[in-house]
């Protein structure tokens, strides 16, 4: 009794092996992520792909209170709390996903070799395809946007050649860490910077590898589960193109230094 009123039973709790009683949703791993962001989007991806069943916390990172950064110290989405312990950084957390639930489908390759190789393309876009994407928002001279966009098409130009002739993805017939990191950005290129900065990936023969990956990439039902109203990230992402985000990456990008 609470209040004067008997609450009704929990609908989520089993019994554990033990014979106790627990909250299902207590003990679930916890994803803290916010709609909007594209580092986020991957963790989100990775959970679902895997048949995980978790707990989706909507979190603004830009509230630092205590208790976020309890969770993260750096106070950025995502982080995965995970039998009491917080995992966070994307890249991180897409690795963590695959190595806690060995089971099922698999988002890193066993091959030694392989899963190197799927470190150095991931690098690749963190490093090379990421930072222009954001610099075609932010910077304000057409001589900084063109070098931007140039850099942009280069390095997806590099990424696509290093593409299994298999396809449709990334390694071949499996979908993986290479896909989850590009995909968020490929997602959002037709939108933001066609709509601000009249760019779009040039969709022809010389892009058609491209174009096949990111064809069935949206296809794949953990990716579209993550997907948000064209509207709602072309309103969230203005402030990058009017000089009023207060972002970490945006002031990186400004800098010129590495994102964070």
């Amino acid at each position: 009794m609470r209040g004067g009123r008997s609450e009704p039973d929990c609908k989520c709790k089993r019994k554990t092996e033990g014979g106790e009683t627990e909250c299902v949703m207590a003990s679930l791993p916890k994803l803290y992520c916010a709609w909007f962001c594209p580092f986020a989007q991957r963790a989100w991806i990775s959970l679902l792909h895997k048949g995980i069943e978790f707990e989706y916390i909507e979190q603004d990172p830009y509230d630092k209170s205590a208790e976020w950064l309890a969770v993260n110290p750096r106070g950025l989405v995502p982080a995965i709390l995970h039998i009491g312990r917080a995992v966070y950084e994307s890249q991180v957390c897409i690795e963590y996903v695959d190595e806690a639930w060995p089971d099922g489908k698999s988002l890193l390759p066993k091959d030694a070799y392989e899963r190197a190789f799927v470190r150095i393309w991931s690098d690749h876009i963190a490093k090379k395809i990421v930072p222009p994407f954001y610099a075609m928002l932010i910077k304000e001279t057409e001589q900084e946007r063109q070098e931007s966009k140039d850099a942009l098409i280069n390095n997806i130009q590099l990424i696509m050649n290093a593409m299994s002739e298999n396809g449709p993805f990334f390694l071949g017939k499996e979908f993986g860490m290479v896909d989850i990191m590009l995909a968020p950005y490929a997602q959002r290129i037709p939108i933001l910077l066609k709509t601000y900065r009249g760019f779009d990936i040039p969709n022809n023969e010389k892009f058609s590898r491209y174009y096949q990956w990111w064809n069935a990439v949206k296809e794949v039902d953990a990716v579209k589960k993550t997907f948000q109203p064209e509207d709602n990230l072309i309103s969230k992402y203005k402030r990058y193109t009017d000089g009023t985000a207060k972002t970490e990456v945006a002031d990186a990008i400004r800098q010129g230094k590495g994102l964070p």
